[in-house]
């Protein structure tokens, strides 16, 4: 059985459809190198775009690892028309964000997830929380949602496609969550798997991996040793003052200080063994609904806040604050 995904509208500037996002990457780049890093469990193609600065701190910015988060691809595609233009996608020249670009060593991963994000929707704009629930976990072929809420008594890591209608956005086409790990040295899904390979041994100092749901908030990794808490708590601040000035809310930083987590997640592999800071945010969907959704953004200022998020990951990366705490932590 085939579900045909709902074309929903969505604004130019909104670039998350997987077909023209590599549309965009094959035939628009003119600064950016591209670099195709492998492909997908179902073998759609996986690429970083990179922006070299030599002598510049390396950083990367990842997105799409969950094919229900539209938005994240959709900024992340911003931030590389930015790069080749000076203007995003919707005509906003982001001052700031692009004198940071000119100070930073950048790759950016538009989507991980190709598997999971062309089976969803382009946008969940104006939509209920509930629509997106069943996108992200997928369906049983009894109707059922695949069982993936991270609070159950045994976090799923793996689904049989074969007993799928279709595997959510949370999974790869190969059944695997794209971002749980029974084990922090290895993934299972060979998309994080591949980028991981690509990014070990190029001296990344920080990756800012993007993701989405109701509110603006980032996260505190478990996995990281507390000498990396004072450099998110740094980001926390600055963040406060960047989105308060714009009119808009951020929420604290989630797991501060961090707790024993009873999986691993991506930030575990990629922060023990290429020796980097691995830090998340969460970006607004534009759900209706609850009252704490409210006001909903407009479509802009979503990929507005995503933009805002790295304006401030990105500045402190200049400073070289992610590098001097990687090398107190791993002495590089």
């Amino acid at each position: 059985m085939r579900i045909k995904v709902p074309d929903i509208a969505a604004p130019d500037f909104w670039l998350s459809n997987f077909g023209k996002v590599q549309d965009y990457l094959l035939h628009r780049l003119t600064v950016g190198r591209l670099h195709p890093v492998g492909c997908s469990a179902l073998g759609y193609p996986l690429h970083v775009v990179e922006y070299p600065r030599e002598g510049c701190e390396k950083l990367m910015i990842l997105a799409g690892t969950h094919g229900h988060e539209p938005g994240t691809v959709a900024a992340a595609m911003n931030l590389i028309h930015l790069a080749e233009s000076g203007e995003d996608l919707a005509g906003q020249p982001h001052d700031d964000l692009r004198s940071l670009l000119e100070r930073v060593y950048i790759f950016v991963m538009p989507c991980l997830n190709p598997d999971g994000r062309i089976v969803c929707p382009d946008t969940f704009y104006a939509q209920g929380a509930d629509t997106v629930t069943v996108y992200a976990s997928g369906l049983q072929k009894d109707g059922s949602l695949i069982p993936y809420d991270s609070d159950s008594p045994e976090p799923l890591y793996y689904f049989d496609p074969q007993e799928a209608v279709f595997m959510g956005g949370q999974f790869n086409g190969a059944g695997y969550a794209m971002n749980r790990r029974r084990s922090c040295d290895a993934s299972d899904a060979v998309e994080a798997q591949a980028v991981f390979e690509f990014v070990r041994d190029r001296g990344l100092a920080g990756i800012l991996d993007l993701h989405a749901c109701a509110n603006n908030f980032a996260i505190q990794a478990g996995s990281h040793e507390p000498a990396y808490w004072p450099v998110l708590r740094e980001w926390q601040k600055r963040a406060e003052e960047l989105f308060a000035a714009k009119g808009r809310s951020l929420k604290p930083l989630y797991g501060d200080p961090p707790q024993p987590t009873r999986f691993h997640f991506n930030s575990a592999l990629f922060h023990k063994h290429a020796r980097l800071l691995f830090m998340a945010y969460e970006g607004r969907q534009g759900y209706l609904g609850r009252k704490e959704w409210w006001p909903v953004p407009t479509e802009w200022e979503i990929i507005d806040d995503y933009l805002s998020a790295v304006r401030v990951f990105l500045e402190l990366g200049a400073e070289g604050r992610y590098s001097r705490v990687n090398r107190e932590v791993f002495g590089q």
